[in-house]
């Protein structure tokens, strides 16, 4: 007989007010103490904790560093204590049918006292069972081992203390027998029977009537949302818990409609995962053997999200958490990518180092490579890796063919140090060459320091001719150091001395650049190349004239580079593999556009790359490098100079990676990020839907998912929290539309749902529709009883401003509320004002009332994501939802949904 059916036996008949009799002295009593306990170990933790930081004498010491992280964090879960004494109660049973009652705290609870209920964190494996529906039971691990539970009574609990009076406020209350209902006020309830109440308080109950009327409801209530803020629900449901849950090494996608609670799931999964408290034996081993360790373990996590607005509101969201989070943690992929592919790849120009213009407007692909961006790296990834083995062949022929007997004798060993096989470039296949690189770094320096002071000698006439000549030359070369990057029939190999010590003046580094523009000159008439004149080089060449190394030197000098240069890919194999990356790419490029493959035609110039095209060679560098470091040998020797490219990637990795809205990145963004996880851990969290994708080149379909992890689970949630039920139907039916319909979204049992249909507005110039919005608005704080969260969504930037200005005057004039324009999604505003964004800047919030205008001007500008701007945007709303068109006209994709509109939110339904 299951324990549940025992136990309803005895509370069978208890009516619901009994059972919460029953609770709320207790459970009030328990917020009260616990609180008061935290609060008096805060007041004594700080000079307990100075007298420690004294005996370890500095605070800059390991010591002094770990303990000031220990009081941070007790600090912390204290302060949680304080804040939020219990988020739940749970009556569970065991095997036996013993019961016990225990308070389940988001924070680490306070060491248990006798006579005090059992307490656990929501973290632990107990928590779960926070999670699980009443009747239902799990195997939780117990000092005592595995054992089972049932829960048989929940209390979902939301804290709240006033005037020094803690009480409970909309508890969601179930038993066997009863529920589920909510209670509006533990400690009302407590009034109800008689409980002895303050003169005060009576006052205050007799004025206002009985306060314990309807105190109790049935089902659930939905909260009336009066901030722009990531509602978060303390207690996950069962299926957000099960994902929450699984092992620090999954790589998963949460995918949903909007008010699912994916990013709730995503932030909890991330706070649980970074206390080392909460893991596992085997996830602690993990931990322990990555690039971060132990130490480093709570810091090493990077969340992405697809805009600044979303990111404010995430980390604030982080913040409510426990998760302390910062512009370091928290990156939008823009602002990563930039600094990723400028100061720590390389594939960018920076002020101290050459390569490619960023040129972010750049549309030079293909529809249908954004489209298919997994075949358009495939095609290049294969291509590169025969193209670099290739190259390595070439060089090794060069070698082996030469003249001088030393250079073709290492040639010819080299040579067959290559592989069979051209298909993939491991660690192991360029580690092959180790054993000859002390041989061939001593050559090229041989041949390095001949040419150099051959070239040097050349400078001498000019400089007697004219004193001033070095001084001019680097003026000029200053001028030249802008000129965008040239990939030319030259570029095959690594010209820069990167490895040099820079010059100390101006006429040094005058000399390194005639010397370094000379050889290239030299090497190009051997090779029979052409040299752009567009290049760097190519205008100093020309600047100088007839002024440099004479031509009977030339080919003396030029093969002896020719060899240098060969040389110089087998020194640092790995190197030159990773980080050549990009110029392998200018080639791949110039040769595909022959070929009418990928790109629309050549509108950038061989040394630009447009946003998708930097995401490409970031991506291919990414895997490249990481691919380096799953090699032992190589990683037991990273922290040697020739690998300083394999330490920027390896400086890169997190032991978690999340990603909110993944659906608005690219599957090769994706693939970027998920390069990020340390391949000691594999952590990959991601969450979206892709009916909410209003990106072009976002991802488009689970295929597109696979590919950035093969074994990436999917796990659908679709339960939403968010909408009433006419707003529920309406997301349902517009999703429905859409080529990438996924999963209907279904509302949770007993919830109270009900709400005024949608309002539809057609033909509104500026004047009538603010005024048809202030008389909506008015409507709404006469419904609602108080000014709720409301934000208007206008179809373009452009608008923003002269929306805001309208309605804002209108506001003001009728019901003294103020307009706000949240520019560029930079601002989110005051939650005091009505709010107008550009819809592409909303992603992820929601609000108690949105207003989407213009939408039929949004139907003609952007035809293709039309449906995902008005899911997105009509998604927004809990409660009221209202559309405008400007023209006497519906779009086409609205007009089978016309019914489901009303005119004001008081229509009957």
């Amino acid at each position: 007989m299951p324990v549940a059916e025992k136990l309803e036996g005895e509370v069978e008949g208890a009516p619901v007010e009994e059972q919460i009799r029953d609770i709320a002295g207790e459970t009030l009593d328990q917020l009260t103490r616990t609180a008061s306990r935290a609060e008096a170990k805060l007041a004594d933790a700080r000079p307990d904790a100075a007298t420690a930081f004294a005996s370890t004498n500095s605070l800059t010491s390991s010591a002094g560093q770990n303990l000031a992280e220990i009081f941070d964090q007790g600090h912390q879960g204290l302060s949680e204590l304080a804040r939020e004494p219990a988020i739940a109660r749970l009556v569970v049973a065991d095997e036996a049918g013993t019961s016990k009652t225990i308070f389940i705290t988001r924070a680490t609870p306070l060491p248990r006292e006798p006579g005090e209920p059992f307490s656990a964190s929501y973290l632990s494996p107990m928590g779960r069972l926070a999670a699980l529906p009443v009747g239902r039971d799990a195997d939780v691990p117990t000092p005592e081992g595995v054992r089972s539970f049932e829960v048989v009574e929940r209390a979902i609990l939301t804290p709240s203390k006033q005037k020094d009076e803690w009480d409970a406020i909309d508890t969601v209350f179930e038993s066997l027998s009863a529920g589920p209902v909510t209670v509006r006020s533990l400690r009302t309830a407590l009034r109800a029977i008689g409980v002895e109440i303050g003169d005060d308080d009576y006052l205050a109950q007799l004025i206002a009537g009985d306060p314990t009327a309807d105190n109790i409801v049935d089902g659930l209530r939905r909260a009336v949302i009066e901030k722009m803020e990531l509602r978060q629900r303390s207690v996950l449901d069962i299926y957000q818990d099960d994902i929450f849950r699984l092992p620090l090494d999954t790589r998963l996608a949460i995918l949903g409609p909007p008010g699912t609670g994916k990013t709730t799931t995503l932030i909890k999964r991330l706070r649980q995962k970074i206390d080392t408290n909460y893991l596992d034996e085997d996830e602690r081993r993990q931990v322990a053997v990555s690039a971060a360790g132990v130490s480093g373990h709570a810091d090493s996590w990077l969340m992405f999200t697809p805009n600044e607005l979303l990111k404010r509101y995430v980390v604030e969201a982080l913040g409510r958490e426990g998760v302390p989070a910062s512009d370091l943690t928290v990156q939008t992929w823009d602002d990563f990518r930039m600094d990723l592919a400028r100061n720590r790849l390389g594939v960018l120009r920076s002020g101290t180092s050459s390569g490619a213009q960023y040129r972010p407007k750049a549309q030079n692909l293909l529809a249908a490579t954004v489209q298919d961006q997994a075949a358009w790296f495939d095609d290049f990834h294969a291509w590169q890796a025969e193209e670099f083995w290739a190259e390595l062949e070439r060089h090794a022929e060069t070698l082996a063919t030469a003249g001088d007997a030393r250079v073709r004798a290492l040639g010819q060993r080299l040579r067959t140090l290559l592989p069979a096989s051209r298909d993939e470039v491991s660690a192991s296949a360029l580690l092959a060459f180790g054993d000859l690189q002390r041989d061939v770094a001593t050559l090229e320096d041989e041949l390095k320091s001949a040419t150099e002071q051959k070239v040097r000698v050349s400078i001498v006439p000019h400089a007697r001719q004219d004193n001033a000549f070095l001084d001019k030359l680097h003026a000029f070369a200053k001028t030249a150091r802008d000129a965008p990057e040239v990939i030319d029939d030259l570029d095959d190999g690594d010209d820069e001395d990167d490895e040099a010590p820079p010059p100390r003046g101006n006429r040094e580094e005058a000399i390194a650049i005639y010397v370094n523009a000379q050889r290239r000159l030299a090497r190009s008439i051997v090779l029979k190349r052409s040299l752009s004149p567009k290049s760097r080089d190519g205008r100093i060449l020309e600047w100088l004239g007839q002024r440099g190394l004479p031509e009977a030197s030339q080919k003396e000098v030029g093969e002896a580079e020719v060899q240098r240069q060969a040389l110089r890919q087998f020194a640092n194999p790995v190197r030159q593999y990773v980080a050549r990356m990009r110029a392998r790419y200018g080639r791949f490029r110039r040769d595909r556009i022959v070929q009418n493959r990928w790109y629309n035609e050549a509108v950038l110039s061989a040394g630009e790359l447009s946003p998708l095209e930097v995401d490409l060679v970031v991506l291919a560098m990414l895997r490249a490098g990481r691919g380096m470091l799953s090699d032992r040998r190589l990683l037991a020797s990273v922290d040697e100079p020739r690998y300083a490219i394999i330490r920027s990637i390896r400086a890169l990795l997190r032991n978690q990676v999340v990603v909110d809205e993944a659906t608005d990145f690219s599957p090769i963004q994706l693939a970027c990020m998920g390069q990020l996880s340390d391949p000691a851990i594999g952590s990959f969290v991601a969450c979206g839907d892709f009916n909410q994708r209003i990106t072009p080149w976002g991802s488009r379909s689970e295929a597109d998912l696979h590919w950035v992890f093969s074994d990436l689970q999917i796990r659908p949630i679709i339960v939403t929290y968010r909408h009433s039920r006419p707003l529920a139907d309406l997301a349902t039916k517009l999703s429905a539309m859409t080529p990438s319909a996924g999963q209907a979204a279904q509302l949770p049992d007993h919830l109270s749902n009900d709400g005024p249909r949608p309002v539809l507005a057609i033909g509104l110039d500026t004047p009538a529709l603010a005024q048809w919005l202030t008389d909506r608005i008015a409507e709404i704080e006469h419904i609602t009883g108080r000014f709720p969260s409301i934000a208007v969504l206008v179809n373009d930037e452009a608008e923003v401003e002269p929306v805001a200005a309208a309605l804002d005057e209108a506001l003001v004039e009728r019901l003294n509320i103020r307009c706000e324009a949240c520019v560029r999604g930079q601002s989110r505003g005051k939650d005091n004002n009505v709010r107008v964004f550009d819809v592409q800047h909303i992603k992820g919030l929601e609000f108690e009332a949105v207003f989407f205008v213009g939408i039929d001007v949004l139907a003609e500008n952007s035809p293709d994501l039309f449906d995902k701007f008005l899911y997105v945007g009509t998604t927004r709303a809990a409660t009221y939802l209202g559309l405008t068109t400007e023209q006497d006209v519906v779009p086409s994709a609205l007009a089978p949904l016309i019914a489901d509109f009303g005119q004001t939110f008081e229509d009957p339904a």
